[in-house]
């Protein structure tokens, strides 16, 4: 595992990531229609205060605004989806750089490597030569931005994840990060278990694995309890990284909205961490405030004269 990676998930320590990245931007008035990798052209401003929301609120891991490059790269946008992809990076890093002097240690930077939307043959029509493309142009391109690790997010595809955890730390050689999207029966909706999870995290050498997306926090309970009793079976045991949703979205006044408050995912997170997991963050409707209260927790508990 890489040193700044592995410093971050030494023994005890719980590493912060950020909240979500596409409902902060929807909330700053984001344009209907537009992606929030868009954003990082049509209003850098934005993604930089976000990201710089999140820096001050706490996070140890700060996620450049790429998640859905993978899907623009399938659809063939390969100019303009670089453009986005390297746009974001260098967003994450001059928030960083920005707030150095708030912080006791410099965090990372991460990338965001999203699924492609498309399922992986011979299920799908995705073939493997085209998935290692877009992932391959994502990685390169991440690792010439001075982004220090890769995130996998949401993938519920067992082998289009693989492919690009492959991939990702093949090109760039940086630790790779891994979370798929669980349902509350604890699968993907392609039927993903935590123990096919874990088998491919190890095999691929992954620096870390999880959940993230789909569920709120104490939905996600026993998902990783799952995660975590299956790779208690392993003996040198991968950190578990857990970013649920701030609940579930609701209709409300003409757009989707989350209503769960700050106070509910904090209890919600905390029982996730008294789980004994080594990582946790915010994903879709999740807030710079929501990592906020829950520092609070983890400082409680990461060991003294740790990163912090």
């Amino acid at each position: 595992m890489d040193d700044k990676v592995s410093k971050l998930f030494h023994a005890g320590n719980i590493v912060l990531f950020d909240a979500a990245m596409g409902t902060a931007l929807q909330a700053a008035g984001q344009p209907a229609g537009m992606r929030s990798e868009e954003m990082n052209i049509f209003d850098p401003d934005a993604v930089l205060r976000i990201h710089r929301e999140n820096l001050r609120a706490g996070s140890d891991v700060i996620t450049g605004n790429t998640f859905g490059v993978s899907a623009m790269l399938l659809r063939g946008d390969k100019t303009l989806a670089i453009k986005r992809f390297e746009a974001g990076i260098a967003l994450a890093g001059q928030a960083i750089e920005a707030e150095k002097d708030r912080q006791a240690f410099s965090p990372l930077l991460a990338f965001d490597i999203g699924p492609t939307g498309a399922l992986m043959e011979p299920v799908g029509d995705l073939g493997y030569g085209a998935a290692e493309e877009i992932f391959a142009i994502q990685a390169e391109a991440g690792a010439k931005g001075g982004a220090d690790c890769v995130l996998l997010e949401t993938f519920a595809d067992i082998e289009e994840f693989t492919c690009a955890a492959r991939v990702a730390k093949k090109v760039s050689g940086l630790p790779v990060i891994g979370t798929m999207c669980f349902a509350e029966n604890a699968r993907t909706f392609m039927g993903v278990s935590p123990a096919e999870l874990i088998e491919r995290a190890y095999a691929g050498g992954m620096a870390a694995m999880g959940a993230n997306c789909s569920l709120s926090p104490l939905k996600m309970v026993p998902v990783v309890e799952e995660i975590l009793a299956e790779n208690g079976k392993k003996q040198n045991q991968l950190p578990v990284v857990c970013q649920p949703n701030a609940g579930t979205p609701v209709f409300k006044d003409g757009e989707m909205v989350y209503e769960m408050t700050e106070a509910e995912f904090y209890e919600g997170m905390k029982r996730l961490i008294d789980l004994g997991i080594s990582g946790v963050g915010g994903c879709c409707g999740t807030s710079p405030a929501m990592i906020a209260a829950i520092r609070g927790i983890i400082d409680g508990k990461n060991n003294s004269g740790g990163t912090r």
